[in-house]
């Protein structure tokens, strides 16, 4: 990846200054008490348009975190005094001995107070962030754009300036700690106030700097959901104006020179007009300025985002340019964001193929977003956990907020008061058959739904006489689970009974039915083990089990050195081919009524995947109806739960009891990150009495 140029004054970086090596947990600033987090991480948002990825919630949440750990021990540094946090530009030479540039200082400023709740240093840190900008601030009151890694000194020729860029972000992530923890709404109004007067020019269209030409923009600057956010904020300035003037601008140049794909270029000239166009090749930087560069690759970022936060109808030209930008740059990459290129054509062809870098495909992840492409936001999605070229501070530092937005926690800072708090529960099986004197046992899961998650409380009415709930834990966080138990007595009548399981929060209460079928004791149910072949014996014809490989090969197998038999000479060897490959091994059975039903099985998980959060490669063990319907999937393994020999496992099968069903495990391996799993188990049982 060939670093990005900021400007064409940029200094060559020289050695990372020693202050760089000091741990964070060594640094000496010193704020006040720090407060409570109104919006903790992750505060999951509801979009007003598009989808998100297909990932579930939990794993979105866990790869920001995973990602803001590596942002945050990489590029938040010591500043020059005791009380100063940067953001270092270390592998993009963007200020000398990697010291910090004011776009980096407001991606900082961002991301840190987005982290709260999950950072428990994250105030301390935005302080530090806006204790240095403060101390760096040019005729203007605004932020010094490039200062020296060791000494803090201000690093470019002639008189100290700003850049639009990180004073609005520096602006946004005031507002942002203001929300999350009060005490900075004078700082923030006087910082948006010197915006105001200094980088937005008379008609309303935002300059490329504070001492620059009244006639130009940057389209990167073009952060609309920002000056939206400014708007409701900051009431005193006219920030409605431009917001206004900012889509007119991209809409007229849009209309003139990228009807179609919907790209703006680098700088834009003649913006005080009603005919923008691109600027010549070299206007300020050493890249063609009048093609997309490093610079507007932030465009489908930050009209997506906007549209996502404020929907088709406030962000109508956030909304339908990010929509052309995310086509055209798929069709760009033929589906692959490694092929989003930094330097582009206005009309979606590639300026070069020889320069690649992974930001260039990460800033299109809200825009596909935004445009309700699903196939194309999992293609992003996948590729942010990763670093193909190689990226440093600019990359990884926009990819960092591109994942928070894309993960869904991306909270917007207009709103006055926080989503509130709420949950849901929900019971699997939602029935269960018991004879009198049995117990019957079902998994209670919750889900945040909105706000944070709060510490729900479980209970259970509706019960027949002699009947007792409990719950295992009593009560959790919204999205974890619980194991509800219900105990019949030997005098508890014969009867369907609807019970009713109640989750009570802070928020207001949520409920789920759980169906209770109790048969008379004493219905003659002969105690035994039904499954036929249970060690897999019987050998390559293990009849009544079904087998089947996606590759040809049977999952029934004989005991070898490579794979041990629990006990006997046979077992069943799912996946483990390092391809991708489908197994499965199924048997039908009848649980008689009356029953209760225990069903068994010893399981090994071994592989050789690297990774700690992704799960490639899965085992899932359900209970499929006579029709071959899922009634229930019991437990699904994954890489993860590898262990270096077998453990036995159970399901309480007593909720089939007078059916016939199907015992099906199905083995699953994408071999998507290189490794393989080998998924093996044996000596199964269903125990019924």
């Amino acid at each position: 990846m060939r670093p990005r140029a900021l400007r064409s004054r940029l200094l060559a970086s020289a050695a990372v200054s020693a202050l760089l090596a000091l741990p964070l947990t060594a640094l000496a600033v010193s704020p006040a008490q720090a407060a409570t987090a109104s919006h903790p991480f992750p505060t999951h948002t509801a979009y007003k348009v598009g989808v998100t990825p297909s990932a579930s919630q939990s794993t979105r949440d866990a790869a920001v975190e995973k990602q803001y750990d590596s942002w945050k021990a990489t590029y938040l540094v010591h500043g020059c005094a005791s009380n100063e946090y940067y953001v270092s530009t270390k592998g993009d030479g963007d200020a000398p001995n990697n010291g910090p540039v004011s776009e980096g200082q407001g991606y900082g400023m961002n991301i840190v107070p987005l982290m709260a709740g999950y950072d428990a240093a994250a105030q301390t840190e935005f302080n530090g962030l806006w204790q240095l900008v403060k101390d760096h601030k040019d005729a203007d009151g605004l932020m010094q754009w490039q200062l020296d890694g060791k000494t803090c000194a201000y690093t470019d020729t002639g008189t100290p300036d700003s850049a639009t860029d990180g004073d609005l972000d520096i602006g946004y992530g005031l507002i942002l700690a203001d929300k999350q923890w009060g005490g900075y709404t004078t700082d923030a109004k006087a910082w948006l106030a010197n915006i105001y007067a200094h980088d937005v020019a008379s008609d309303g269209h935002l300059k490329c700097e504070d001492d620059g030409p009244s006639t130009d923009t940057r389209p990167s600057d073009h952060m609309l959901d920002h000056l939206r956010a400014f708007a409701a904020y900051d009431t005193a300035h006219d920030w409605n104006k431009v917001v206004q003037r900012t889509e007119a601008v991209d809409s007229a140049f849009s209309a003139a020179y990228s009807a179609s794909t919907g790209l703006l270029s680098d700088f834009v000239v003649g913006a005080n007009t009603s005919s923008p166009k691109p600027a010549p090749a070299d206007y300020q930087e050493s890249q063609p300025d009048n093609i997309v560069g490093y610079n507007s690759i932030r465009v489908p970022w930050h009209m997506g985002t906007d549209a996502l936060l404020n929907g088709t109808t406030t962000a109508a030209t956030a909304y339908g340019l990010a929509t052309k930008e995310s086509a055209c740059l798929k069709a760009e990459a033929g589906g692959n964001p490694q092929n989003v290129y930094p330097h582009t054509k206005l009309n979606c062809t590639p300026y070069s193929t020889s320069d690649q870098a992974e930001e260039a495909g990460d800033s299109v992840g809200p825009a596909a977003m935004a445009a309700g492409d699903q196939a194309w936001t999992d293609a992003i999605w996948k590729q942010l956990g990763t670093n193909p070229f190689g990226d440093g501070y600019y990359g990884e530092s926009i990819k960092t907020l591109v994942a928070i937005v894309m993960a869904g926690d991306y909270w917007n800072p207009a709103s006055a008061t926080a989503p509130a708090n709420d949950f849901s529960v929900a019971v699997s099986p939602s029935a269960g058959s018991v004879a009198a004197g049995s117990s019957a046992t079902a998994t209670v899961s919750t889900a945040v739904t909105s706000g944070s998650a709060q510490s729900v409380a479980l209970s259970a009415s509706g019960l027949p006489s002699g009947a007792t709930a409990s719950f295992s834990p009593a009560s959790v966080t919204a999205g974890g689970t619980s194991t509800l138990t219900v105990t019949t007595g030997t005098g508890t009548p014969a009867g369907s009974y609807p019970v009713t399981v109640t989750g009570t929060a802070a928020s207001g209460s949520h409920t789920a039915t759980y169906t209770l079928t109790v048969t008379s004791g004493g219905s003659g149910c002969t105690a035994g083990q039904l499954l036929g072949d249970p060690g897999f014996e019987n050998g390559s014809n293990p009849a009544p089990w079904t087998q089947s490989s996606s590759l040809g090969f049977a999952p029934v197998t004989a005991s070898s050195t490579d794979e041990a038999a629990h006990a006997g000479g046979w077992l069943a060897w799912l996946n483990g081919d390092s391809a991708a490959d489908t197994d499965t091994v199924a048997q039908s059975v009848t649980i008689p009524a009356g029953c209760t039903a225990s069903f068994s099985y010893w399981l090994h998980v071994d592989t050789t995947e690297s990774t700690t959060t992704a799960t490639p490669d899965t085992l899932k063990v359900q209970v499929l109806s006579s029709t071959g319907s899922v009634l229930a999937t019991l437990h699904t393994y994954s890489n993860l739960d590898h262990l270096t020999g077998y453990a036995q496992h159970s399901h309480d099968l007593s909720a089939y009891a007078g059916q016939t069903v199907t015992l099906k495990f199905t083995g699953t391996e994408t071999d998507a990150n290189g490794g393989t799993t080998d998924f093996v188990f044996d000596d199964t049982a269903l125990n019924v009495s």
